[in-house]
């Protein structure tokens, strides 16, 4: 495996991935255009959720009336003329039922109500209290906010009730209470499963065409924050075709490609006269005035007698 170290390495070793991942910035541009292009050639899957009114309780005990998202699905759509159309047009012609797939929940796609996002809105009310279906004047438009969680075990003897997901597809919360589910399905197990071998075929088709609808939406999501969170938290303002936010709080400095070189190389080289690294001498340090890599045990030179170039 090419460049398989981390926190121990040789100076020659770091010269090396330094080297090749600066250069690599240079196809960063063909990245992002291949990236663009196999996210249409995807599509998406889109789910839109029946909204209705729910009465909760706040922080404070008073009673508050807000519009909450349910699991129930009103429609379905799929991009035009990508991979996941012609997919799920498959797997509806065999019989499947593409709204018993997945929720498909994307928490980071949020569309806000208003006309402003509430962080720039001057009306915005940073003391606004949260109840358990979201913020009022920002509700959510996915059940559960688009992410669901274990539930909570307190409350229920030493160690909690069993961990239980906040959906409300969850059989125990639909019977209201723990069970053997394997004990009390046995006999109609029994029978399902002699009801569905005649097909098992056509089932494992569907399965599989299912499976792949799942892995396309899944390499979406992560083509998406390969563009939108990896790169830029990484080389973003360092190439032309990237920029850098200028939120700190969301992509740390520390963390940039750049700012990660530049502390590296101050730790392994001695500095010139102008402030530059000088990859002539390793900054070995003494024993009056340690510094560079001898405050690291596992930064090390090049060994006499060792490979410089493996």
């Amino acid at each position: 495996m090419p460049f398989n170290f981390l926190g121990t390495m040789r100076q020659c070793q770091w010269k090396a991935f330094r080297d090749w991942t600066l250069n690599e910035r240079r196809s960063v541009g063909a990245r992002i255009r291949v990236i663009k292009a196999d996210l249409t050639r995807i599509g998406y899957i889109t789910v839109f959720y029946e909204r209705r009114n729910e009465t909760v309780i706040t922080e404070t005990g008073a009673e508050q009336e807000v519009s909450n998202v349910t699991e129930v699905r009103r429609a379905f759509k799929v991009s035009e003329g990508s991979s996941l159309e012609k997919l799920v047009q498959a797997y509806i012609a065999a019989g499947g039922n593409p709204m018993a797939i997945s929720l498909w929940l994307q928490p980071d796609e949020i569309e806000f109500t208003t006309d402003d996002d509430p962080v720039e809105s001057d009306k915005d009310n940073h003391n606004e209290q949260v109840t358990n279906v979201g913020f009022v004047s920002t509700p959510f438009d996915q059940p559960s906010g688009g992410a669901f969680a274990p539930g909570s075990t307190t409350g229920y003897g030493p160690g909690g009730p069993p961990v239980r997901p906040n959906n409300r597809r969850d059989v125990y919360k639909q019977v209201g209470r723990y069970f053997d589910q394997g004990d009390a399905s046995g006999k109609v197990a029994v029978r399902l499963d002699h009801a569905r071998r005649w097909v098992k075929q056509e089932l494992t088709e569907l399965t599989i065409m299912e499976g792949r609808i799942m892995k396309l939406m899944d390499l979406r999501e992560q083509l998406t924050q390969e563009r939108d969170i990896l790169l830029v938290q990484s080389i973003g303002g360092s190439v032309p075709d990237l920029s850098l936010p200028p939120n700190e709080d969301r992509f740390p400095r520390n963390l940039h490609l750049t700012r990660i070189v530049t502390e590296m190389d101050r730790t392994f080289y001695e500095l010139n006269s102008d402030g530059e690294p000088d990859f002539n001498t390793v900054n070995l340090g003494t024993a009056d005035k340690p510094s560079g890599i001898s405050f690291y045990d596992t930064l090390l030179p090049n060994v006499p007698g060792t490979d410089p170039f493996c």
